[in-house]
């Protein structure tokens, strides 16, 4: 029975795909590749239900592994961790979901917190990246469609 209550679940975590999707006023499959997770999707239709901008992290741990006698650290320094971003997050008025998507009380708050990036965190040659993207969510109103936004270009500066 668990077996049957959960292929139904997926189902419908797969319809929530689409129905973000069809939101988003894109087909599914052109979708950043975050927001195709189920789980994701999920998430992000009830935090949008709440007028919630977002930003969705497709995380790449090399850029936390840079330096294989510190595994986590990046640039092999502690504290310098995804632990730590995500907390730099959430410090910044950010409410975690799932480690990936964190929603803010509004776009404002968005713009704030990427004055306060940690400058650990943004690119630098010759070192992995930490996110292979990050998107930004955003309901524009009750009739029209969710606008998403590539937003990798905050971590490069």
């Amino acid at each position: 029975m668990s077996n049957l209550f959960q292929k139904l679940r997926r189902k419908v975590q797969e319809t929530n795909v689409a129905i973000l999707a069809l939101k988003c006023g894109i087909e599914s499959h052109n979708l950043p590749l975050a927001l195709q997770d189920p789980t994701i999707a999920t998430i992000l239709l009830r935090e949008l239900k709440k007028d919630m901008p977002a930003l969705v992290f497709q995380w790449n741990d090399a850029g936390f592994n840079d330096v294989p006698a510190m595994p986590n650290c990046r640039n092999g320094i502690p504290g310098q961790t995804k632990v730590a971003f995500i907390a730099n997050l959430v410090a910044n008025g950010a409410v975690n979901w799932n480690n990936t998507v964190f929603s803010f009380p509004n776009g404002t708050a968005i713009g704030i917190w990427v004055g306060q990036i940690p400058v650990w965190s943004l690119h630098k040659a010759g070192v992995p990246d930490i996110c292979h993207s990050v998107t930004r969510i955003t309901k524009i109103g009750v009739t029209r469609p969710v606008d998403i936004e590539d937003c990798s270009y905050i971590l490069l500066r």
